[in-house]
């Protein structure tokens, strides 16, 4: 990897992968260990970005006197409204000590919805322990998982009878 490549504001994901603002800069001759390495820990930190941005922006808010400039900073980031909103919203919706680590910001969102913090700290922690989609949080949280995993009523065409 050129010197050429790198600049201050790199990070290095592990041996051979260094990240830059466009993407990744992975040498030749890296190995197997060291590039799923890398992979982790780029899916680790797209996931720290999302709950720190969403951080930030909570904080943000809530120094009203930094005003026009923060709507200026919001500008920095590119994201849609949509996407800033909804980082926000999970960063209230999940303190710190509410976040399970293993799981993803999406994982998370999909439990958002559940008002009863027990239970949804419950079907996080499940979910964890399982292995979790995010999809299967979702299933389970609609109730779609028991519908799919009963087996299907044959009823009688003559007496109508279902077994």
């Amino acid at each position: 990897m050129t010197d050429a490549l790198v600049s201050s504001s790199d990070i290095t994901l592990g041996p051979g992968v260094v990240l830059t603002r466009t993407g990744a800069v992975i040498s030749d001759d890296i190995s197997l260990e060291d590039w799923g390495h890398a992979l982790g820990v780029c899916q680790a930190m797209a996931n720290a970005t999302m709950w720190s941005l969403g951080d930030l922006l909570v904080y943000g808010h809530e120094h009203a006197q930094w005003g026009e400039t923060y709507s200026q900073f919001l500008d920095m980031t590119g994201k849609s409204y949509s996407s800033l909103t909804k980082a926000a919203y999970l960063a209230r919706q999940y303190p710190h000590d509410e976040r399970i680590e293993g799981l993803s910001w999406s994982h998370h969102m999909e439990a958002a919805s559940i008002k009863d913090k027990d239970e949804r700290h419950q079907l996080l922690t499940q979910a964890k322990d399982e292995g979790w989609t995010r999809e299967q949080i979702h299933d389970h949280r609609t109730g779609t998982d028991a519908k799919t995993l009963a087996p299907a009523a044959h009823t009688c065409p003559s007496c109508g009878h279902q077994f």
